[in-house]
């Protein structure tokens, strides 16, 4: 019949392998480790029920007194014995997955093999017996969580040891007629067993890749903000995420009562070394320039390209000695650093920078245009003198109409090219 349909047969060994043959996917039980324990407290809780119910049955007239005592026996170990499984299972916390598979298995199983004996000894009351045992064999295929095959194999061991005990009991007629029942019971735990684990275990995967969806979308999300927040050439945060830690490092500064600075550092003649080497040259200088930043200021501090030839360090926690103590050592370290390229006469060419910085007192407020303003103002002043030089100066407030006009000052406003 398969050969009218290629394939089909290869397809049904595979299903019926994932169905009866699959574990649960790693991470599954850690993953659902609360619902398991609620629905064992109610797989134990309908266990002490039926007990209970078979306690209170009413005994039959025809009862010896060593049988009479035997059932009674049993009943009472039946509740004890659920009493003490549920005690065990709600006092122990750190129960570990495969040791609580074994223990759901034989705990349950523990409780069917108790209904024997009533089997055995009641016969008055068979099909009540047979009844709650099958309740109980159905709350252990579609409460316990149990996989597949082991519910399987603990539905065909109960049958086993129904009939054997039936025989044993002399009660084949009474087999027959409650035969079908029970295999009702067994069909309906092992097909929604089948359908539970199918749904638990697909929904767990789409959780699994949508939880996977969501991580890989938040690293991107994370790495476009970082991109968003950087200069592409040369690898420093850009004007925007300047002026946002700019306001958390004056928050930091009030809270814990310390001087805060900013200083400005502009790359000197940049355009005359684009016009006469190429703008490779220039941004070879530019990346010289963002190294020695990099290399002399603490990771706490935040370097940032704001220009075309511009860039800004913003200091935390810092003095006025240490203050200038830095600005001389990046001027220094620029100076230090020659470019690969050589000049007409031979001899390697070097870049200066100009450097300006103020210190931002806690106690006073200032924008970052007002911080900003005062350095290029100071700044301005010292190229004017001879660049390569650094200029300390105070904090202000600044008035717009009295800062210097794009066309008069060498500002980056007429040097910026956005490089790619």
């Amino acid at each position: 019949m398969f050969k009218l349909f290629p394939g089909i047969d290869r397809r049904i060994r595979l299903l019926s392998k994932r169905i009866f043959f699959n574990r649960y996917p790693q991470g599954f039980l850690e993953t659902n480790w609360s619902e398991i324990r609620q629905s064992l407290v109610a797989h134990y809780s309908l266990c002490i029920v039926i007990s209970l119910i078979t306690y209170f049955l009413p005994n039959s007239r025809d009862f010896e007194n060593e049988s009479l005592i035997l059932l009674q026996s049993s009943r009472i170990t039946l509740i004890v014995l659920s009493l003490i499984f549920l005690w065990r299972h709600a006092r122990k916390k750190d129960w570990v997955p495969k040791k609580l598979e074994f223990y759901k298995v034989w705990t349950s199983s523990t409780l069917l093999i108790s209904f024997f004996p009533f089997l055995y000894l009641d016969k008055a009351h068979y099909d009540v017996y047979l009844h709650q045992a099958s309740a109980i064999l159905l709350s252990m295929n579609l409460l316990l969580w149990l996989t597949t095959t082991t519910a399987v194999a603990t539905n065909l061991a109960f049958c086993l040891l129904f009939l054997g005990v039936c025989y044993l009991g002399d009660s084949p007629v009474e087999v027959m007629q409650e035969f079908p029942i029970l295999l009702t019971y067994l069909f309906v735990g092992t097909f929604g067993n089948v359908i539970m684990n199918y749904w638990r275990t697909m929904d767990y995967r789409d959780k699994r890749k949508l939880s996977g969806a969501i991580l890989r979308l938040k690293a991107k999300n994370l790495q476009i903000r970082m991109i968003s927040n950087l200069d592409d050439l040369t690898d420093l945060y850009n004007r925007r995420y300047l002026i946002e830690q700019f306001d958390i490092f004056k928050k930091r500064a009030k809270r814990h009562k310390f001087q805060m600075a900013l200083v400005i550092l502009d790359l000197d003649h940049l355009k005359d070394i684009n016009d006469k080497y190429g703008h490779r040259v220039g941004d070879e200088a530019l990346h010289t320039l963002s190294a020695v930043m990099k290399s002399r200021v603490r990771s706490t501090d935040i370097c940032a390209r704001i220009g075309g030839d511009e860039f800004c360090v913003l200091l935390d926690s810092v003095d006025p000695k240490s203050l200038k103590t830095l600005c001389e050592s990046l001027r220094l370290g620029v100076e230090s650093h020659p470019l690969s390229v050589l000049d007409p006469n031979g001899a390697q060419v070097r870049i200066t920078v100009s450097i300006g910085a103020a210190i931002l007192p806690y106690d006073e407020e200032f924008s970052f245009d007002d911080l900003y303003q005062s350095i290029d103002c100071g700044l301005y002043n010292s190229k004017g003198a001879g660049r390569n030089r650094v200029t300390i100066v105070e904090a202000s407030k600044q008035n717009i109409k009295n800062v210097p006009s794009p066309g008069s000052s060498s500002s980056w406003r007429e040097e910026v090219r956005i490089y790619k």
